[in-house]
Order: C-alpha cells, then structure tokens, then sequence
C-alpha cells in the first residue's frame, strides 16, 4: 500500500514525509517529532494509527533504546 495514496491529513503527510526520506530506513519518534514540528505524542498516535498497515516498529530498538519505525514499503512487512 502506497502512503501516498492513503494518507491525506496534513500533520499525518508531515510524518510520512519524513519516514519517507532519502537518509534514513528507521526513524525514532523524537527524530520525527524533531523533523514535523510536531508533538511525540502526536507522532506517536499518527504512528499508531497506521501501525502494521503503512508503517511498523523494529523488533530492535535504536542505540539509545528508543523504539524505531519504518515505512512498509522500505523495510518490509
């Protein structure tokens, strides 16, 4: 499934776009939050929303322990 084509809210666009970056395959939250401008919690519940449709966490977290996530489409089901 494409997020283009699904996703159509305008804070929900801002976090795809930047899971949908070129630099990286696994964002944190907060990297997230930092990039949109928005809340983690508004982050968080975007990412919720669309968890194991469009975007999924990693089985491992980051090396600070935060937990990542993925777009589907880049890092596989």
């Amino acid at each position: 499934m494409n997020w283009q084509k699904t996703v159509t809210d305008a804070d929900e666009i801002k976090v795809f776009m930047a899971l949908d970056g070129p630099e990286y395959t696994w964002s944190t939250m907060r990297a997230i939050a930092r990039q949109t401008g928005l809340s983690e919690d508004r982050v968080a519940q975007i990412l919720a929303k669309y968890n194991l449709t469009l975007t999924r966490l990693s089985d491992t977290p980051s090396l600070s322990g935060s937990a990542l996530v993925g777009l589907i489409e880049k890092v596989g089901a």
